[in-house]
């Protein structure tokens, strides 16, 4: 069952940073800013959810905000408003809501550096 939860969550991670990679390169071409896509990826690749200002293009940006926001909403929200849920039907202190989310989202977001690293190798190699 835990594995059926992983393999669940790592497809839903791989197939929401292969989206948010497509919809900005669209956008951007639809555009027609220039953007170098290779420069980019080796930029993103460096440090995926790190954020520099003032040294990112407004691509990079683009991307690192949407997939924050992935994390924020289905990662940060969502598990806290079960937690709390649970927490309160099992009368126990709400805190444990806040450390259980705090652990999700450092899990995810790991996870998720992880698999955006791996989506820029085989955009690169291919």
């Amino acid at each position: 069952m835990l594995q059926f939860f992983l393999n669940t969550t790592d497809n839903f991670l791989c197939n929401s940073v292969k989206r948010v990679f497509e919809k900005t390169e669209r956008s951007y071409k639809a555009t027609d800013f220039g953007v170098d896509l290779r420069k980019e990826l080796q930029s993103f690749q460096d440090k995926p959810l790190g954020c520099v200002i003032g040294i990112e293009s407004k691509f990079e940006t683009a991307i690192k905000l949407k997939i924050k926001m992935i994390i924020g909403l289905f990662f940060v929200l969502i598990p806290l408003l079960g937690f709390s849920t649970l927490a309160l039907i099992g009368e126990i202190e709400i805190i444990y809501a806040f450390i259980m989310t705090f652990v999700v989202a450092i899990l995810v977001s790991s996870r998720m550096e992880e698999i955006a690293k791996r989506y820029v190798l085989t955009r690169q190699i291919a």
